[in-house]
């Protein structure tokens, strides 16, 4: 059994002996039940495709699929197994052995690799808004005759923006001051048509810093999502361009504002190459200059708060959650919490298990949404303990399922990145 994504299941499987502890991690077990429904049960089905004692099948691959990719099963293993990248390595195997959707092929082969196919369709999802189509639907309640996936992806999918971030960033943005350090933007699919603001604060918090800002053109998505679903070889292709562009100036780092992109340059790329060759060097020199946004403010730039006055009685209490690409993937959790500490006027409450999944994954929400569900429904409960007018954190799909929670939940509690309040502080 081969995969594009580069693992050694041989040697990866064998670390596995079994205790299932990583069943108390897992935050589908709970909610599944069942030996399949648990990271050693998953494990143990792909070594038995590994062995060629079962072949590929639907079954197994909707088995294989029903992981949320959260890595809580690989931090907690006392062996070491990284479960997850076995997962992303059996998913890449079953895609190429069998046939596959349309619909998925369109998604991952077609609009997620032309950026403006990808806007004419954002586009027409902003038409779709704009018309009240949408609110007409779910006021008539005639949202639940659509097809379940379709129906999970209109109640979650927030509005899109007619002006994506890219349009409304320059090229280049000066530092206030002294320069420090200049750096490359990567603004990712997510925020540029969903939440534009966030890349807009990035960038204005990074000038106030020291920063020569370069929102850099021409690159594509991540590849994340492609390698969720198995596409590896057209993460790869995107991978090669977007490396291409992102190491043809020295910039002293690059800097990210989603947890996926971060976690993708830093962790994923590395495996899509043979050591050795151009490509893989190039993934290497893009691991070590990449910065999730809140870790290079803290460790590179030290954080500057703006001047804007904040009156005793006007302190807001925030609370964070952590993505699962950013704490568990790049060890990054510290960072934004000192980040928002360092805000006048914040009010600053840890809530329980803040870096238990939001059972959000990209898509999972949509694919399996009942289940995803489950897991929100427990993550909004610890949230709301501490009764927060702001949920900051650092993942456009992590803030659409959290405040897509906090809606159903009956909560005005608003959901956003750290930068964004930072940014409110800059005259």
């Amino acid at each position: 059994m081969q995969a594009t994504y580069r693992i050694d299941f041989t040697e990866e499987l064998k670390k596995c002996v079994k205790c299932g502890t990583c069943r108390s991690h897992c935050p589908l077990f709970v909610e599944i039940k069942g030996e399949p429904g648990s990271p050693r049960g998953r494990l143990a089905l792909i070594k038995r495709l590994h062995e060629g004692k079962i072949k590929p099948s639907q079954e197994l691959a909707n088995i294989v699929y029903t992981c949320l990719l959260c890595k809580k099963c690989a931090v907690e293993c006392p062996s070491g197994v990284i479960s997850d990248e076995i997962i992303i390595a059996a998913r890449d195997y079953l895609n190429g052995a069998m046939s596959q959707p349309l619909i998925k092929k369109a998604l991952l082969k077609g609009f997620l690799t032309r950026p403006s196919l990808l806007y004419a369709c954002m586009s027409l999802t902003a038409l779709y808004q704009k018309t009240g189509m949408h609110s007409l639907l779910t006021k008539s309640k005639l949202i639940e005759l659509l097809p379940e996936k379709i129906n999970a992806c209109a109640k979650i999918m927030p509005d899109v923006t007619k002006k994506p971030a890219r349009s409304r960033i320059p090229a280049v943005t000066l530092p206030k001051g002294e320069k420090k350090f200049k750096v490359a933007y990567f603004i990712g699919c997510a925020t540029n048509f969903i939440y534009p603001e966030v890349p807009v604060a990035g960038v204005k918090v990074l000038s106030h810093n020291g920063c020569e800002v370069v929102a850099v053109e021409g690159v594509k998505c991540c590849g994340m999502p492609h390698m969720a679903y198995g596409e590896t070889e057209t993460a790869s292709e995107l991978a090669k361009h977007n490396m291409e562009i992102l190491l043809k100036d020295d910039y002293d780092a690059i800097i990210c504002d989603c947890a996926s992109c971060s976690s993708t340059f830093k962790e994923a790329y590395i495996h899509l190459f043979q050591e050795g060759t151009k490509e893989y060097e190039m993934a290497q020199k893009l691991q070590a200059k990449t910065y999730d946004i809140s870790r290079f403010l803290i460790s590179k730039t030290g954080i500057k708060a703006g001047d804007k006055t904040v009156e005793p009685d006007q302190k807001i209490k925030v609370t964070y959650h952590d993505p699962c690409h950013l704490k568990r993937g790049q060890n990054v959790f510290k960072e934004p919490r000192e980040l928002l500490k360092s805000i006048p006027g914040i009010e600053f409450a840890e809530m329980k298990d803040a870096d238990r999944c939001c059972g959000s994954a990209g898509s999972f929400s949509i694919m399996h949404h009942d289940l995803s569900m489950k897991v929100l429904d427990k993550k909004i409960a610890n949230a709301l303990k501490v009764n927060p007018e702001y949920v900051a954190t650092s993942c456009p799909t992590c803030t659409m399922q959290l405040s897509y929670g906090l809606r159903k939940a009956g909560s005005g509690a608003k959901v956003v990145h750290p930068v964004q309040i930072l940014a409110e502080t800059y005259m």
